[in-house]
């Protein structure tokens, strides 16, 4: 069996239905697979540690998770010029459902396990 390597899953920092569901299914998936959760809002706040953290994701294989068709996730990458190996769009989610949060842990797993290879 090959070694698998961390991936990190960069999510965004909203407030939307639909990112409150990504949030709820990424903590959830954390437990299940051999990710790293980064969240966007520390490195926008010029935290130094957090703005090293994310030029760092630089030379990692990361997946970016969005909420909403806003795309904080992958605009606070391209700031700091770090290209996805792949991107989850959540969709549209009017309320945070136990279904919905089982669709989108399917979809990230999914695209972590691309990454993975």
């Amino acid at each position: 069996m090959g070694q698998t390597s961390t991936i990190d899953v960069v999510i965004c920092s909203g407030f939307s239905p639909g990112a409150r569901v990504l949030r709820a299914a990424v903590r959830e998936l954390a437990d299940e697979e051999d990710i790293r959760v980064v969240t966007v809002a520390p490195a926008l706040a010029g935290i130094p540690k957090a703005v090293a953290e994310m030029r760092a994701l630089q030379d990692h294989k990361v997946v970016c998770v969005d909420g909403c068709e806003g795309g904080c996730g992958l605009q606070v990458l391209n700031r700091f010029e770090v290209l996805p190996s792949s991107i989850v769009m959540i969709e549209k989610h009017f309320n945070v459902t136990r279904k919905g949060i089982n669709e989108a842990k399917d979809r990230i797993r999914q695209a972590v396990r691309e990454v993975q290879g």
